[in-house]
């Protein structure tokens, strides 16, 4: 069926080309018109190269379009995927070091802490500069979100334009394959059923495809692998269910994990690792250009067709085809899908995903403490995005004293004030 479905951040290395690659490989969505957007040039003409290499390979008749100025291209769109950041890594080092240098010690610094507050002050008001070019040109477009921190840049999204935005994380994919190796199954084999905020939701059913709870077979497992997760393995014994996605991506929501988390997961090690990874675009700059030989292309070529399809290609194509099934998790704006959280702040949970759209599974109340838990991130979640929007230093510093990793008041005044400075170029509406 033939659908136009523009990529807003489409130069990236990652998301860009796992997501060009799968649109591509879809028969289902052959003929449609691929809009790519960038505003980095440079990136945007080599992935425009890439599709068109894709495109031919598989011949999947795609229409490819391309523009830095997405009100060129936005238009007719019936899906537009985000992932947009400015300076990503720069900036997220300094997320990272400028609260260190003030005794907080964050083991990343991407969704939650200080890094996440100044992260979502900078994202928040380019994200919904972005939506106001959707809400102008296709406003009816589902908007599927993978730009961090995803639950608060969906929550301005979903509260600050007239647009449905739904965050899509790989998270509860990732901890599947992890947790299905040590038991020593295949991710096939095994279903786990999650519900929190994103990058804190807690698996409340593991079991086979059979319908076996493989909680027992896990637990007995983890006794003879104690770095497996030595963080979520804590959380675990402490309130009865296992968190996902990992060590260090939960670890952000509480103030105790910078002990727990292993070294090379964590700080700069985690962010230098994240960095090497970004270098790969130099590989797929030599494929564009056809300086790599075509084994280099076909090698390239087949170990994508060995992933399993991206989550937002996956939710397109069943739309559009009217196929029903469930993804494992999607962030939706809180409509009773949790009864002990706030209405409306984002959630994940399993939804379901046809012709319709998409809607999220009921899972009733959190367990009491783990509602505790992310009832206060809930919290942070609101005054973080109402701080971004508003340009609110009282909010930014409400969001911050409330957050666990922040154990020092004055150190975390003086912090906020450096985050601020440092930024200032990508807080258009911030007044300190």
């Amino acid at each position: 069926m033939e659908t136009k479905i523009s990529l807003i951040g489409a130069g990236s290395a990652s998301f860009g080309l796992t997501t060009i690659f799968d649109i591509a490989h879809a028969e289902s969505l052959h003929g449609s018109t691929l809009a790519l957007i960038d505003i980095n040039e440079k990136k945007l003409n080599v992935m425009k190269k890439v599709a068109e290499k894709f495109n031919e390979r598989l011949n999947a008749d795609l229409v490819i379009e391309a523009s830095s100025n997405a009100r060129e291209v936005l238009a007719g769109s019936r899906f537009v995927v985000i992932s947009a950041e400015k300076e990503r890594m720069r900036r997220w080092y300094m997320d990272f070091e400028i609260p260190f240098k003030y005794g907080f010690k964050q083991v990343l610094g991407e969704c939650g802490g200080p890094g996440g507050l100044a992260h979502t002050l900078r994202v928040v008001p380019l994200v919904l500069e972005i939506c106001r070019d959707i809400e102008d040109l296709c406003p009816d477009a589902y908007v599927l979100n993978y730009t961090n921190p995803e639950g608060r840049v969906c929550l301005a999204i979903n509260r600050y334009t007239r647009l449905i935005a739904i965050g899509l994380c790989p998270g509860i994919y990732e901890t599947i394959e992890n947790v299905s190796s040590l038991m020593g199954l295949h991710p096939d084999q095994v279903e786990a059923v999650a519900a929190g905020l994103n990058h804190f939701t807690w698996i409340f059913e593991l079991r086979g495809k059979d319908g076996k709870d493989l909680y027992p077979l896990f637990k007995e497992k983890l006794q003879l692998n104690p770095n497996f997760e030595p963080l979520c393995q804590e959380l675990f014994r402490t309130f009865g269910f296992f968190p996902s996605p990992s060590d260090n991506h939960v670890g952000e929501y509480v103030p105790y994990a910078w002990e727990k988390t292993p070294e090379e997961t964590r700080g700069l090690n985690w962010l230098k690792l994240i960095d090497k990874g970004g270098k790969k675009f130099e590989r797929i700059s030599s494929i564009a250009s056809g300086a790599s030989s075509e084994e280099e292309f076909e090698g390239f070529f087949d170990q994508y067709l060995l992933r399993d399809m991206s989550m937002a290609v996956r939710i397109i194509a069943a739309i559009t085809e009217n196929r029903r099934y469930m993804e494992y998790a999607v962030n939706v704006p809180n409509k009773g899908y949790i009864t002990n959280l706030p209405e409306n702040v984002i959630v994940e949970v399993p939804g379901i995903v046809d012709a319709n759209g998409i809607r999220g599974v009921g899972m009733g109340d959190l367990p009491k403490a783990i509602g505790a838990l992310c009832q206060l991130q809930a919290t942070i979640q609101e005054l973080s995005v109402e701080a971004a929007v508003e340009g609110s230093y009282d909010k930014a510093l409400q969001a911050l004293l409330i957050d666990p990793v922040i154990n020092h008041l004055d150190n975390a005044k003086a912090m906020l004030k450096d985050l601020i400075k440092a930024h200032a170029a990508l807080l258009p509406k911030f007044v300190s």
